[in-house]
């Protein structure tokens, strides 16, 4: 991805402008920054802003802050793997310029790690290991068996992640509007949900099931525009930890490949980080302690990076928190640390430990009394508490109303107050899930038996029978 395509993916310019800019500059032969600010399209702190905060593509091995032995190992790795490659095929396995690898092969040249073979494969010539590289291939696959992306050193990474801390952006009360939407919340509500957000500490969200918690933290993630970089994976102590997930990481500028990363994205700048939106996971009755250790691989020998290290720079979201197998007094002990101090600490299977930053939104969600979870102590920990209410009777009529229109049931007046009046009769709570699920109920009934799609009492005595269990 080139500078010109991440401002495209921020959706800070449309491609028609970028357009334009490009043409401009191939008049002029000047940075694209410049063209930009002279044609008006962004102002120059904008610009210094996003072109500081990418790291320079490294020109060197010893740029890459990593022992050169790590890189010549994954060299062999991959050519022992292929057969042959070429500088294109290199650089983009290991997320390097075609500079930079064509220094690194001309290096394994001068150490009689690889030859080149007669022959053109796509107007590059042919890179081979000889017998010495086919050796170290063997050890480096007896180290571990990962081919890819290049590692950042843990030091590199570490100031990346302080770097673009979830504190450093201002969240606006519209923002989190925005956010929210289509779901229906209280003003009152918002702005908690706002100002929690904005300072960057954990919060505890509780109260009755069905009234949005899930959904509200699933959103919060949305209130953040800015970019943020993820290491394909990082090097510590000589082991490799894998951090990009694609599962969790949702890379800016999609359409190009790891092809166009390569050829393109990696001579502007450092191909071995990621362009991401700030990452949102959640765990729920699934989560145990080992979920948030490193994992290691033991036949390919490298580690795959904790939940909460994938969530870095985003929000991590605790769902349905005491309902997991783990004790909740465990799992809350597990974050004394990082919520205290902002660092935590992750152990290799040598037995040695290291220090890495806790930058994270971190939302614990629970139906359940939080004192029957958590102590005074924890408590405390948590500064934002915010009680996620049931819907009034009023905003729970709007919602249905709106609902019906969705599905296409017709919904009158009388209807809606009745639906009310059997939920309060029933003796449960109003909740906004109710509004979602009752005309869904109803078009599944009118659908099945051929009725018109109309919030007759019938249809609306259905849908609670399904809905609302007898006591």
């Amino acid at each position: 991805m080139r500078f010109s395509d991440l401002l495209v993916a921020l959706d800070l310019l449309s491609r028609h402008d970028v357009n334009d800019a490009l043409e401009m500059q191939s008049k002029s032969g000047r940075p694209l920054g410049e063209v930009l600010v002279e044609m008006g399209l962004l102002n120059a702190s904008t610009v210094a802003d996003l072109q500081d905060g990418l790291p320079a593509p490294p020109d060197t091995i010893a740029q890459l802050g990593i022992d050169s032995r790590i890189v010549f190992d994954m060299l062999v790795k991959f050519l022992s793997t292929t057969g042959q490659g070429t500088t294109a095929a290199i650089a983009e396995t290991l997320a390097i310029s075609r500079r930079l690898a064509t220094v690194l092969i001309e290096l394994a040249r001068a150490q009689g790690i690889v030859e080149l073979k007669p022959g053109i494969v796509a107007g590059e010539l042919r890179v081979d290991l000889t017998p010495r590289g086919r050796s170290m291939a063997v050890d480096a696959f007896a180290n571990n068996a990962y081919i890819g992306p290049l590692p950042v050193s843990l030091d590199e990474y570490s100031r990346r992640v302080l770097r673009q801390t979830i504190r450093s952006e201002t969240v606006t009360r519209t923002m989190v509007g925005q956010a929210m939407q289509p779901l229906v919340v209280e003003q009152e509500l918002l702005a908690k949900v706002g100002i929690a957000v904005n300072a960057g500490r954990s919060i505890l969200l509780y109260g009755a099931p069905g009234n949005g918690k899930t959904s509200i933290a699933e959103r919060m993630v949305r209130t953040f525009g800015a970019m943020v970089l993820v290491p394909h994976c990082f090097e510590v102590a000589g082991q490799i930890v894998k951090v990009f997930d694609p599962s969790v990481h949702r890379r800016l500028g999609t359409g190009g490949g790891r092809a166009t990363a390569a050829s393109l994205f990696a001579d502007e700048f450092d191909p071995r980080w990621v362009p991401c939106r700030r990452p949102f996971v959640a765990a729920g009755g699934e989560l145990s302690l080992d979920m948030l250790d490193l994992k290691f691989e033991e036949t390919s020998r490298f580690y795959e990076a904790p939940l909460h290290v994938k969530a870095m720079n985003g929000v991590l979201l605790i769902d349905d928190f005491g309902r997991q197998l783990v004790r909740p007094d465990a799992l809350l002990n597990r974050w004394v640390v990082p919520m205290d101090r902002r660092v935590d600490f992750l152990k290799l299977h040598t037995g040695q430990s290291f220090q890495i930053p806790f930058d994270q939104l971190l939302v614990f969600s629970t139906n359940l009394s939080p004192r029957d979870l958590m102590d005074g102590a924890f408590l405390r920990r948590l500064p934002y508490k915010i009680h996620v209410h049931g819907p009034s009777t009023a905003d729970f009529a709007l919602l249905l109303q709106a609902r019906a229109e969705e599905h296409g049931i017709e919904y009158p007046e009388e209807a809606i107050v009745l639906t009310i009046e059997l939920i309060m009769k029933h003796g449960t709570p109003l909740a906004f899930y109710q509004a979602s699920e009752i005309p869904q109920q109803i078009a599944d009934l009118a659908a099945f038996v051929g009725r018109p799609p109309i919030a007759d009492e019938p249809a609306i005595r259905f849908a609670l029978s399904n809905l609302l269990v007898d006591r």
